[in-house]
């Protein structure tokens, strides 16, 4: 009887084992798909800063040529 329990022991290890392979498995591949995913972020969110920085001299390009001195200021809280 103590033969059987041990292997059943052993088993209920190996099952364990395995589980958390399969889970760690998952967790490296979720973890390098948001890798992934924030590296592409970090490229768009850089574009759109770039783009931003530009309509703002485009912006302020434009007032100065028609003369506008009502431009409207960032409020100081940004």
């Amino acid at each position: 009887m103590t033969e059987t329990k041990t292997s059943l022991d052993l088993y209920s290890l190996e099952a364990q084992i395995v589980d958390l392979q399969t889970r760690l498995v998952f967790a490296e591949e979720a973890h390098a798909e948001l890798d992934d995913i924030v590296a592409r972020q970090d490229v768009m969110i850089h574009e759109l800063k770039r783009q931003l920085d530009e309509l703002r001299g485009e912006l302020e390009s434009a007032s100065a040529q028609w003369g506008d001195t009502n431009v409207v200021e960032r409020p100081p809280h940004y």
